[in-house]
């Protein structure tokens, strides 16, 4: 089965567009601190350059950390996709620095993707699932800032399938039992007590794509 890729477009903060040529460490921070903590290893997140002008090549566009307002290194891209890593920093570290980019906005920009992959296998134990919750609310969090309070939570995955499809839970004692409907979607609120118990989730077949809400 082809592996289908969602993007969570709710995790894309104000920095996936750079609006300068140089921009503050303090807005990548939050996200690369969420990255380094997520638990779940089916939630893959990228850090790229996305060329945006066909006048421009990839191999055109150099990337700096710049400290203190004076060029540290210059940050590698991936020849094939842009993708860049960057270090994570303490709030007082990311004041001192920024990343500058030798292209305009209207060329390139940073751009911040996370998107759910799903599982290689139809056995998967619950934690490893179910984290998906924890990192989406973990990221909403950091990238909201102030606003946090205010911030949409994530309760629950809804799973998509290209056919119909059952997942059972082997909760002790007490299997559970979801079948899709003509939607094809089964949707399950994340549980604290199988969180703990960390049963194995059976797919009768791999999802096309999980998606947290």
């Amino acid at each position: 089965m082809t592996h289908l890729f969602l993007s969570i477009a709710l995790f894309l903060p104000l920095l996936a567009q750079a609006e300068e040529r140089e921009i503050a460490y303090a807005k990548i921070a939050p996200a690369l601190t969420a990255a380094s903590k997520k638990k779940s290893p089916l939630l893959d997140i990228k850090m790229s350059i996305e060329v945006l002008s066909e006048t421009v090549a990839l191999e055109q566009v150099k990337v700096w950390l710049i400290r203190d307002d004076e060029m540290a290194s210059q940050i590698p891209l991936n020849p094939k996709d842009g993708a860049i890593q960057l270090p994570t920093m303490t709030k007082k570290q990311a004041k001192r620095h920024s990343i500058r980019i030798n292209q305009p906005k209207e060329m390139a920009h940073l751009n911040f993707a996370m998107t759910v992959r799903p599982p290689s296998s139809t056995h998967v134990e619950y934690r490893d699932l179910f984290s998906l919750v924890d990192d989406s609310n973990l990221f909403i969090k950091a990238m909201a800032g102030k606003m946090a309070l205010f911030a949409p939570k994530v309760d629950a995955l809804t799973f998509h399938f290209t056919e119909a499809a059952t997942i059972t839970i082997e909760a002790d004692g007490n299997a559970l039992h979801f079948e899709n409907g003509s939607d094809l979607t089964i949707s399950i609120k994340q549980s604290s007590e199988l969180m703990t118990e960390n049963p194995m989730v059976i797919f009768s077949g791999i999802p096309a794509a999980i998606e947290p809400l």
